[in-house]
């Protein structure tokens, strides 16, 4: 199977985008608050740095810069929200709370990927 450069690119921000989320969880989980903020305020830090470089590097710009950020805005929060379900999901059933990120993580990679390619940067030619 051939990865496309484009999804290898978007992995790569997905990465770099995931690293800044997990960062944020732990100093604030280990702050002493709950699990579920931290993942909440590491998502919209995660989403911040996937935007900025899904936008200038994963896909090309063909659309007005304020339609795609409304519609990357409108992927986020659903990501978001669904984040905060399976976080919550998961502690209710006893995990720790990386291993309940991770596999929250893991789902909403393919949710995102797929809505963004054909939704939030439609029409754009791959680089």
């Amino acid at each position: 199977m051939t990865m496309s450069p484009r999804f290898l690119r978007y992995l790569v921000t997905g990465a770099t985008a995931t690293a800044a989320h997990y960062l944020v969880l732990i100093l604030i989980v280990e702050q002493g608050a709950i699990a579920l903020l931290g993942s909440i305020v590491g998502s919209v830090v995660g989403l911040i740095t996937n935007y900025l470089l899904s936008s200038r590097w994963v896909f090309v710009l063909a659309s007005s810069a304020s339609s795609r950020f409304a519609r990357f805005l409108a992927v986020s929060v659903l990501a978001s929200g669904l984040n905060a379900a399976f976080m919550w999901i998961g502690l209710r059933a006893g995990l720790h709370y990386l291993l309940a990120q991770l596999l929250s993580t893991l789902l909403l990679m393919l949710i995102n990927y797929t809505l963004h390619a054909n939704w939030t940067f439609l029409n754009r030619e791959s680089r």
